[in-house]
């Protein structure tokens, strides 16, 4: 019981060390996970060896979390539903619904292909059963390095915020936006608290389906509806991508004589991809996340999900060689029992 209590925080200590240095890392989402692994073995480990019933208790908490998936794979599936209805059909939109649906899915198809008992069967059976395990430790160690950065913020005394576009509706600033672009006038407030007065850098180009570039748009919100003194607003309108929003936005802030690092303003969902984007850049950047709509988070996370682990496919692809080795294995030997 020591040794757990110790191990526990040691991975507690490491967790928050490395944190500390640096935020804006996926590993920071490893050790989290570890640190809770561990947490909650030593505490189910008090509870079935020092409270009467404890054995009861710790299976009667494993049945309840199996039961959480089970109401998460629902939850997901009408949360497409409800994106579809409210944001229309688009393959982004149906995200969460189709991982809903895995989520149910995927055990029953994998149980049910290896009680075929076939070579076949149950090496699909296995192969889907470790595709599925590592998807999820993925989503979990994305979630336990995402999650905290956008719940703890670093605050920087810097000259310039640069605020993320997104689609424009009719060519003008919808409410998503609109909170990021809030967002960036809330931190230049508190910046202009402690005797700063910083630049802000709409960014966003003009899309296929928009009038115009959504840094234009927002400058204009900023100006006439946020009433951000003109000379203090200066809109970046050619980027595509979040890549080219901090690369040209950087470009103009350091042009005008600004020093880094700078203030991200995005959404909260996507504060953190836009760090790891800034730390791939060479920049020491900070993200800050505007509030949003609670539908539209679920669809949102899943898609900066998949954009972060874009970024990791060697290492996705090295972790996932010795499952694969696993399934070859196992089908060789039912092979030759059969």
């Amino acid at each position: 019981m020591l040794s757990a209590m110790v191990g526990t925080a040691f991975w507690w200590a490491v967790y928050l060390l490395v944190f500390r240095q640096d935020r804006r890392r996926v590993r920071n989402g490893v050790l989290l996970l570890i640190a809770l692994h561990s947490g909650i073995s030593l505490l189910a480990n008090l509870v079935s060896t020092t409270l009467p019933l404890g054995d009861l208790m710790v299976l009667a908490a494993g049945a309840v979390a199996l039961l959480g998936i089970l109401a998460l794979g629902i939850f997901m599936v009408s949360n497409g539903l409800t994106m579809v209805r409210k944001e229309g059909r688009s393959l982004g939109n149906l995200l969460s619904g189709f991982a809903g649906l895995a989520l149910l899915a995927a055990p029953v198809a994998a149980v049910a292909l290896v009680l075929t008992l076939t070579p076949f069967g149950i090496g699909a059976g296995a192969l889907l059963g470790l595709v599925s395990l590592h998807v999820g430790i993925a989503f979990l160690v994305f979630l336990c390095a995402s999650v905290p950065y956008q719940l703890f913020p670093k605050q920087l005394d810097t000259s310039g915020i640069i605020i993320h576009g997104s689609g424009l509706i009719d060519g003008q600033v919808p409410k998503l936006l609109r909170s990021r672009l809030d967002r960036g006038v809330a931190e230049r407030e508190r910046l202009l608290s402690a005797g700063i007065d910083p630049l802000l850098v709409p960014s966003g180009g003009k899309g296929e389906d928009e009038p115009r570039a959504e840094g234009a748009a927002m400058a204009e919100y900023l100006l006439k509806d946020a009433e951000v003194p003109a000379d203090r607003v200066h809109a970046e309108t050619e980027s595509r991508t979040t890549e080219e929003n901090l690369v040209l936005s950087h470009r103009i802030l350091d042009e005008a004589g600004h020093q880094g690092p700078y203030v991200v303003s995005t959404s909260r969902y996507h504060a953190f991809r836009a760090a790891l984007l800034a730390r791939r850049l060479g920049y020491a950047d900070e993200a800050i996340g505007g509030p949003t709509a609670f539908y539209y988070v679920p669809s949102a996370t899943l898609r900066e999900f998949l954009a972060v682990m874009s970024y990791r496919k060697v290492w996705l692809t090295v972790l996932f060689l010795p499952s694969l080795a696993i399934v070859a294995l196992l089908v060789r030997a039912v092979t030759l029992a059969a």
